[in-house]
């Protein structure tokens, strides 16, 4: 199977643009975002620019996420790590969205946990919306099947298709395997 020029290139447009970035000063308790960022989590213009306490971005989370992404960047700040989590934001503009966060603790000369930047991805999502890109996964799970097969790897096949089966179902297109007796 050989790829061409075009085709790779292409292949970075297929994902999703980032609809928000932001920066988080761990020591002076200041989070900074973009426009974009303010819409989503609720708060004024002026508090992204000149910097809001975590504590204030953290009240448009949606309640039954708030606990689990509190814990999520402790243990990120703790770690010296990455993160990474999908959960419901809420605000007077944007309504209910579904967003994925990921960031990254960064330390000072010290070694201290002092910077915080990260963006974000609306995975809020209508049905047509979704059709595209299942049907995308579906022809890359087709092409991942077929080299597979080619190598013979029965048990990679097997996955496969029953990923192949699942976005189907998805799709609406119902089931394509046979029914055993």
């Amino acid at each position: 199977m050989t790829s061409s020029p075009e085709r790779d290139r292409s292949m970075h447009m297929r994902y999703p643009p980032i609809d928000g970035f932001w920066t988080w000063d761990i020591k002076r308790d200041r989070v900074y975002g973009d426009a974009n960022l303010y819409a989503y989590f609720g708060l004024t213009l002026e508090e992204f620019s000149h910097g809001a306490p975590l504590e204030r971005w953290m009240q448009s989370i949606d309640r039954e996420d708030r606990t689990r992404v509190r814990l999520a960047i402790r243990k990120s700040v703790e770690q010296r790590a990455g993160f990474r989590e999908v959960y419901k934001v809420r605000s007077d503009k944007m309504g209910l969205r579904k967003i994925l966060a990921v960031g990254q603790c960064h330390v000072d000369g010290a070694g201290e946990a002092a910077l915080y930047p990260g963006w974000f991805v609306d995975l809020t999502q209508d049905g047509e919306c979704e059709e595209r890109p299942l049907r995308e996964i579906h022809s890359h799970v087709e092409q991942a099947k077929e080299i597979a097969q080619s190598i013979g790897h029965d048990l990679l096949c097997y996955l496969l298709d029953n990923i192949e089966e699942e976005v189907r179902q998805r799709l609406g297109e119902g089931s394509r395997r046979r029914k055993s007796s």
